[in-house]
């Protein structure tokens, strides 16, 4: 070790002219930086909010599997996940931004390619090169602040004012790193072979906290600095939402794998939050934040009914292969329904709040787009009953076997995503109150 120093040290003094990002990407590179500036860290509403999420959401991903996986070493990557991603919600520095945002994929990574199913080598290397391609500009845009501003922290860049043409360009490279996350057309094709193969517990944590990580991105990087290409950019960010949003609709009525039918509706509900998010409107914003979270709590439910209850008991995750299941299990088909109804947005669901609110602030940036946007109710309602009355209607297929209804460990993992979608959507004040006070930290207001 005091080898590696002095050697750094001699390089830091041949460095002649005073260059201290060179130095810091030196420094970074050799590890010497101080251990609390790595985890220099803070937390507002937001980041609470989310934070508070993953640490409810990586305990079901893990009970989910409890009696389909017995290796450890499964639960402690999913444990690394949960890890990393609260860490990237309370950093405050575009570089460990960046770095908590690739770090994700290496255990989501092992996670896919050992425990994943028949295609789990596809779906492990889709999502490692789509998403580290589409990561490489959003290191571009850092390293053009990190030359600008001399510091990548949230609380420097939000006060540098810069041209429009330097703007436009950061926010074309971190708009495709967020666009293949959330993920948005034409980089939307990763998503449903990912959620296809990977194990119960990826599913979840995909769906439920991973791609919130676009959302937060928006928020830190792109409504604070780069306001002004942030509002030249929106007619065609809105159109290419709204593209994505009817097209992804369409395609999951034409879908008969289960699982592959949830993650497509997750890219229409993600489509309605980054429309809200970029209204640059606090009601707008709002909305977003509030959608985010319940989808973080409805589309992982409606993963364990069907990608691991049903599938723990049937091996099968055809549609046509079921049918007539609230008449021997009245319990499972109960929390489909209910969970079927949240994801449409039905009223008495936190659902219903977000994205009401979210097409009302859509609807003030641009009511043509935001009336277009409102076919994304129907549209989830009619795949979404689809498979509420495929499954649980009619009588009971002759193919199929009885076998007994959801077990007490089932039970307790749907009623503790049900019971917060259901409290939250009748008193949302309590996420209101948090949220305003934030936005007076961000945005100075």
């Amino acid at each position: 070790m005091s080898l590696t120093t002095s050697v750094i040290s001699r390089l830091l003094k041949n460095i002649t002219y005073n260059d201290t990002i060179i130095k810091k990407l030196i420094l970074i590179s050799s590890g010497l930086i101080a251990i609390p500036t790595i985890f220099d860290t803070y937390t507002d509403g937001i980041s609470d909010i989310l934070v508070i999420l993953t640490a409810y959401i990586i305990p079901i991903s893990i009970i989910s599997n409890w009696n389909n996986i017995k290796n450890n070493n499964y639960y402690e990557l999913i444990l690394s996940i949960g890890i990393i991603l609260i860490l990237n919600f309370i950093c405050q520095d575009m570089v460990k931004f960046y770095i908590y945002f690739e770090l994700t994929l290496i255990p989501l990574y092992i996670i896919i390619s050992i425990y994943g199913a028949k295609n789990k080598v596809k779906a492990s290397d889709y999502i490692l090169i789509y998403t580290l391609l589409s990561s490489l500009f959003m290191l571009i845009s850092i390293v053009i602040y990190l030359i600008i501003c001399k510091d990548t922290e949230f609380k420097i860049i939000n006060l540098v004012v810069l041209s429009l043409d330097l703007q436009s360009i950061l926010y074309i490279c971190i708009m495709i790193g967020i666009a293949v996350k959330t993920p948005m057309m034409p980089f939307h094709t990763w998503l449903p072979v990912v959620h296809s193969e990977s194990p119960l517990g990826g599913s979840i944590i995909l769906a439920g906290i991973i791609l919130k990580l676009a959302v937060y991105g928006i928020i830190r990087l792109i409504l604070p600095t780069l306001s002004e290409a942030s509002i030249l950019y929106i007619p065609l960010i809105y159109i290419i939402s709204l593209i994505t949003l009817i097209y992804t609709s369409l395609i999951t009525l034409r879908q008969t794998d289960l699982k592959v039918i949830i993650a497509y509706s997750s890219i229409s509900h993600m489509m309605v939050t980054i429309m809200g998010l970029l209204s640059n409107t606090y009601i707008g914003i709002n909305g977003s934040i509030i959608l985010s979270i319940a989808h973080g709590l409805v589309s992982p439910a409606l993963f364990i009914i069907v990608g691991g209850i049903l599938y723990d008991r049937y091996h099968n995750r055809l549609i046509f292969y079921y049918q007539g299941l609230i008449s021997y299990m009245p319990l499972l088909s109960f929390y489909l329904i209910v969970f079927s109804f949240a994801n449409i947005a039905a009223p008495f669901s936190l659902n219903f709040i977000g994205e009401m609110v979210s097409l009302v602030g859509i609807c003030n940036k641009s009511i043509v787009i935001g009336s277009i946007t409102c076919i994304s109710v129907l549209l989830s309602a009619s795949y979404q009953l689809k498979i509420t009355n495929r499954l649980t209607g009619g009588i009971k297929n002759i193919y199929l076997y009885s076998v007994k209804d959801i077990t007490y460990r089932e039970h307790i993992i749907l009623l503790s995503l049900l019971l917060p979608t259901i409290i939250l959507g009748i008193s949302p004040n309590y996420i209101f109150d948090i949220l305003i006070d934030s936005y007076n930290l961000i945005y100075n207001v």
